[in-house]
């Protein structure tokens, strides 16, 4: 098992102790080697420092979200350009149903 992996918009973290750690992707300030070696990385998220077993070049592509289907809070990034966005009254007719009509 790899001791990073995504799970959505979670990073799954198991330390060099074996204990793991979910950590919100947006919340990861740092990726930086443990040493020259380059067989070991330090995550930095929300303050807190964790060292892992695993190259930092292959965690880098799971933090990034070019490279992620799924972007923060769950929502596809490849959605078709063309598709009206839910309550813009600019693309929906005031009889729909799920017409909102905008506050000001």
């Amino acid at each position: 098992m790899d001791a990073v992996r995504r799970v959505g918009a979670y990073l799954q973290v198991q330390d060099g102790d074996g204990c793991r750690h979910l950590l919100r992707v947006s919340s990861v300030q740092a990726v930086s080697d443990t040493d020259l070696m380059r067989n070991e990385t330090f995550i930095t998220a929300a303050g807190r420092t964790i060292r892992v077993p695993q190259p930092l070049d292959e965690i880098v592509p799971l933090i990034s979200l070019a490279s992620h289907p799924v972007a923060s809070h769950g929502r596809a990034l490849a959605e078709p350009a063309s598709a009206p966005a839910k309550n813009d009254p600019g693309q929906q007719e005031p009889g729909d149903a799920e017409f909102v009509p905008w506050p000001f």
